[in-house]
């Protein structure tokens, strides 16, 4: 920003809080609804200055873009369990990193604290059977995965981007008649046999 520009900026700010120097309340109040109007064509002309862009759109997109929260999780089961019938979510009750604490572990379930665009991972470990899992996101499936048959330990694995809104609730459960078990053990260098879920926010946008 030019020395000139940041000056009339300055001088602006000025003049709109000099507006509360008033002592009459109802006259207050009037002059604090114009003080936000003058600060709202204050934060555009600065947006439009900062960005070069003219639209009278500049800041919401400037806000959109410029401010991400920090939102990460990584959790794996520490027990397994057996038994898991249709739509049955999956507790990954341990978490290894939780920016913002926007995963339950009690209840295996990630409700997203702000509209934008989400990586999830999940990787489900079982026993010789097959093992069927979806990803919801606000009630909708957005991926699927299977463990082969093979006798032995399976798994398998799958990711997603997706947009999610703010408020929405993303958890893996088991789909397509598939009531079997799904693995999981405490951390260790012996323990191979882990499932796990993990997101992130990649970058966040405006709400609908």
């Amino acid at each position: 920003m030019k020395p000139t520009t940041a000056a009339v900026v300055f001088l602006y700010v000025i003049i709109c809080v000099s507006g509360l120097s008033t002592t009459d309340k109802t006259k207050q109040n009037d002059d604090i609804a114009d003080i936000k109007n003058r600060l709202g064509h204050l934060e555009q002309m600065i947006g439009q200055l900062v960005t070069g862009n003219s639209s009278s759109d500049v800041l919401k997109f400037s806000a959109s873009t410029g401010r991400n929260e920090h939102v990460s999780f990584s959790a794996y089961k520490n027990q397994s369990q057996g038994g898991l019938n249709k739509r049955h979510i999956i507790k990954f009750e341990q978490t290894i990193l939780n920016l913002g604490n926007h995963y339950h572990p009690e209840d295996g379930i990630f409700i997203a604290p702000v509209s934008g665009v989400y990586f999830f991972h999940w990787t489900i470990n079982n026993h010789g059977d097959y093992a069927y899992t979806n990803i919801l996101v606000g009630g909708k499936v957005m991926s699927t995965t299977a463990t082969s048959v093979s006798g032995g330990y399976n798994s398998g694995s799958a990711l997603v981007i997706v947009t999610v809104q703010k408020g929405q609730h993303v958890w893996i459960q088991t789909c397509c008649g598939s009531a079997n078990e799904v693995l999981g053990i405490t951390l260790g260098f012996d323990n191979a046999f882990q499932s796990t879920f993990s997101g992130t926010l990649l970058f966040q946008v405006s709400e609908n």
